[in-house]
């Protein structure tokens, strides 16, 4: 039986390179015109009525479309992978190299080469250019409004400003409650603060008229000006002892800008935004954090979905002969949507604490790894 040469193979995983970048290509375009027909239809009604310009309304449709990356590259690679070796199956591609004696799982390696060279892209881009474009778009819908509202005659809040604060700080057992804070007034206002021992019982509290807070040697400092420091008794709960002050310091160092992320929707954080957050406040299963800590291990996990795609797509692909490649585009694109309603399922578990963040984040992709494993051992 004729097996194929060294020569002949390189020459076969660039014709299956070749074939792939195709459809992937096609498919990235289609796929991100769609979604940039959508985001205008959301967003442009929005800037004239802010009175933006053009300029500024189409850096931030750039900005978006950067962001729609880590859901056009899965979709797409999807897609290409399945209807590539669909193609060459239904042609007999694939059965006369597996008679020369090339395995699938040699066949497919140039496929495996390229879903990881989309994992290592979206790591670079969760890790770098995603957390600017997210910041930045966040920025110019800020600046808009900020202009709109100064334009009616109106008094909107400084830009790094935000009323009702409230902020858990889980490494330290406390909880902020701000009416108004300012970043870069570097002032807060009505200001509680709850002190919790280990057992998650209150000990104390400062409510103070306003606080301040700066930067020393690297370590932020607040000042609580005009209130009392409550004492509680952790067991009874009762009050032990409520002095006035006109100025405390207790030591608190919880950073200012974390907590106004605090105010965001967790999806609109970068990776950079919410590893911060997550390092500040602390890993919290069961409280509000839980959903900034689901945020950030589900951009952790997201270049895993490459080779999930991948491992979905092969099995459906070259089975089923002269079948049309559509019927495996067909097949696969519904197990992935499985794999996605999975997906939101396990977040929305993660985002409210019921089962832990980083489990979460990581089930539906060691689920499908489960299920697709023994599909590729015996397509092999």
């Amino acid at each position: 039986m004729a097996r194929l040469s060294f020569l002949q193979v390189r020459i076969l995983d660039r014709y299956i390179l070749r074939e792939w970048a195709k459809v992937f290509g096609l498919c990235l375009l289609g796929f991100g015109g769609l979604i940039l027909i959508s985001h205008c239809y959301n967003w442009i009604p929005d800037f004239q009525r802010w009175g933006s310009s053009l300029g500024v309304i189409a850096e931030f449709l750039a900005m978006l479309m950067v962001g729609s990356i880590p859901m056009l590259m899965p979709i797409s690679l999807l897609i290409s992978v399945i209807f590539t070796l669909g193609a060459m199956n239904r042609n007999q591609e694939l059965a006369a190299i597996r008679a020369a004696g090339v395995g699938m799982w040699r066949i497919a390696a140039p496929l495996w080469a390229a879903g990881t060279g989309c994992a290592l892209l979206l790591m670079l881009l969760n890790a770098f250019w995603i957390p600017d474009a997210l910041e930045r778009q966040r920025q110019i819908i800020e600046v808009a409004q900020f202009d709109a509202i100064r334009a009616q005659g109106k008094a909107p809040l400084p830009s790094g400003e935000t009323g009702l604060v409230s902020f858990e700080n889980t490494k330290t057992h406390r909880l902020w409650l701000i009416s108004r804070m300012g970043f870069t007034t570097g002032q807060a206002y009505e200001v509680d603060v709850h002190v919790f021992d280990d057992l998650a019982r209150e000990t104390r509290c400062i409510s103070a008229r306003f606080a301040e807070f700066k930067q020393v040697a690297g370590q932020w400092r607040w000042t609580f000006r005009q209130g009392r420091d409550l004492r509680f008794d952790p067991k009874s709960g009762s009050l032990l002892a409520q002095p006035p002050f006109t100025e405390l310091t207790p030591g608190f160092d919880e950073d200012p800008e974390v907590m106004l992320f605090a105010t965001r929707d967790p999806d609109m954080l970068s990776l950079r935004e919410v590893g911060r957050f997550v390092e500040s406040a602390g890993q919290n299963p069961t409280g509000h954090n839980a959903a900034y800590v689901m945020r950030y291990h589900a951009i952790l996990s997201a270049p895993a979905i490459c080779f999930v795609v991948i491992a979905v797509a092969i099995p459906f692909a070259v089975v089923g002969g002269r079948v049309s490649p559509m019927v495996g585009v067909a097949k696969t694109f519904g197990l992935f949507l499985a794999f996605y309603f999975l997906t939101a399922f396990c977040s929305a578990f993660g985002d409210n604490g019921a089962i832990p963040p980083v489990v979460a984040a990581w089930l539906p992709t060691v689920l499908t790894a489960c299920w697709a494993i023994p599909k590729l051992r015996s397509v092999n």
